[in-house]
């Protein structure tokens, strides 16, 4: 389908369109109004009740990251909570697993029926779907290399002129 939302470059920000003199033709005064509206504020969502307590540890762990980056509002409760329990679900179906492979008589990886046919066990599949439950709900945020390249973190500017161009700059420009 052509002409989706999805289709061509992420629209730039207002303020990059501002610095390179309005190349859009959208106007300074729309420009300034955009470069100056008050986004979603950066706040962790309160911490729901409901969670287990692996998934509590799991949203302790990485709200504070969160928070420094700036990716999180009160409004993500819902998918942080939904992959804090994918997480925990995955390390409890990893520990049975590892739990059955130690024992001799039967596997956590491979389930053998009594025809001689194999298949991944139920434990296994468990442990695949939270993982993968883990992984999408975990992009939303960044948790792997390939989303974080699309994130972009709320970075302090430094000093536009450091120094000597600075005092230059401030004897021209004051």
């Amino acid at each position: 389908m052509a002409g989706n939302h999805n289709s061509g470059r992420p629209a730039l920000p207002a303020t990059v369109h501002m610095l390179r003199g309005d190349p859009s033709k959208k106007g300074m005064t729309a420009l300034q109004a955009a470069a100056q509206e008050q986004a979603i504020p950066v706040q962790a969502p309160p911490k729901p009740d409901f969670l287990t307590p692996e998934a509590a540890m799991e949203w302790d762990r990485v709200v504070e990251a969160l928070l420094a980056l700036g990716w999180i509002s009160c409004l993500d409760m819902m998918a942080l909570a939904t992959y804090c329990e994918a997480v925990a679900d995955w390390l409890r179906f990893r520990r049975k697993i590892s739990e059955l492979n130690a024992t001799m008589e039967s596997s956590g990886d491979v389930q053998t029926f009594q025809s001689g046919a194999k298949q991944l066990s139920v434990w296994r599949q468990l442990a695949n779907d939270a993982e993968q439950r883990a992984n999408k709900a975990g992009a939303l945020f960044g948790f792997s290399p390939v989303a974080r390249r699309a994130m972009k973190a709320l970075a302090p500017q430094g000093e536009l002129f450091p120094n000597a161009p600075r005092d230059a700059a401030d004897k021209y420009f004051s």
